[in-house]
């Protein structure tokens, strides 16, 4: 008998197929991705959306804190809730502060050093002849 009821309730291994698709390629970031990710942080739209994360992460933890979930899942959905809203706003935080803060450039020299290209670029005509007058 213990057999038999053991025989039910014996784990049965099923095997699945799961196509996947091929996964894209690493892009690592350059410095022109770096600068373009920078400057999100005054774009109003962007700015909008983070403003709508961080209500969504305050409207989440409101609730977790006082209402009464009807079962631990609900407690448990709330809570992965806030912990990731939380990471995707320190991360997106850290990629347009960060980028913009790590490089600094001057605009007198950035402006001094277009005008040393350009002045380097023209070609100058009859300047090396002594004048005639």
């Amino acid at each position: 008998m213990f057999t038999r009821l053991r025989q039910l309730f014996a784990p049965r291994v099923v095997y699945k197929v799961v196509e996947i698709k091929t996964p894209r390629p690493i892009v690592r970031w350059d410095d022109h991705t770096k600068d373009a990710v920078s400057t999100l942080s005054s774009h109003p739209g962007f700015i909008a959306l983070l403003d709508k994360l961080k209500l969504t992460k305050y409207q989440l933890e409101s609730k977790n804190s006082t209402q009464w979930k009807k079962d631990l899942r609900e407690a448990d959905f709330l809570q992965a809730g806030i912990f990731w809203c939380g990471w995707l706003e320190a991360e997106v935080s850290k990629s347009t502060i960060k980028g913009s803060q790590q490089k600094y450039i001057d605009p007198l020299a950035e402006e001094l050093a277009a005008f040393k290209e350009l002045d380097a670029r023209i070609e100058r005509v009859g300047m090396d002849e002594p004048s005639k007058s």
